[in-house]
């Protein structure tokens, strides 16, 4: 059996090796993806260099914590968790997709479900209504949206208003301050 392993987020070590070594088919072959997490500020000035390097980072991490569940190799991946599964099965002949991390929600394990094969989870998914939130925000980052353009271009030119008016402000309040006003 071959294991794909799609690492999402930092905290899945200790649970991801619980979970492979309860497994009742122990895999012969394990390949390790962690997704590249970039954050909104890297995103808009296209720096993902440092997020990839820490996706590596993650899956050496997880290949030690691995290496005695059998024959393990991992790749950092793409930014988008789906792409980086894709790209990763293009050259690993998985038999199941096996989730693991706090960062995946159940849209990324809808979205897997396309490949056709089975895809487990470590933990449950999160839930809350920040997680409503952070979805729609991941949306609009991905560019899976057709309003991201107008969100993005309404979003900065708002932030150029509010820093104008608070601008103002400071401007009247020191006019006021010494006098002139």
């Amino acid at each position: 059996m071959n294991l794909l392993v799609l690492l999402m987020g930092d905290d899945a070590d200790g649970r991801l090796r619980e979970a492979i070594a309860g497994r009742d088919e122990a895999p012969a072959r394990i390949h390790v993806v962690a997704p590249a997490m970039v954050g909104a500020f890297d995103w808009l000035a296209t720096a993902e260099d440092d997020a990839h390097r820490q996706a590596e980072a993650r899956v050496l991490a997880a290949e030690w914590t691995l290496a005695d569940a059998g024959e393990i190799d991992g790749e950092g991946g793409d930014v988008d968790p789906v792409q980086a599964v894709e790209d990763a099965l293009r050259a690993f002949p998985a038999d199941e997709i096996l989730i693991a991390g706090s960062a995946a929600d159940v849209d990324v394990e809808a979205a897997l479900r396309r490949f056709g094969l089975p895809v487990s989870r470590v933990e449950p998914p999160p839930g809350g209504r920040h997680w409503v939130v952070y979805r729609a925000l991941r949306g609009l980052a991905a560019g899976r949206d057709g309003a991201t353009p107008f969100v993005l271009f309404v979003g900065v030119n708002a932030a150029f208003l509010l820093a104008g008016l608070l601008l103002s402000l400071v401007v009247l309040l020191i006019l006021w301050v010494i006098g002139a006003f």
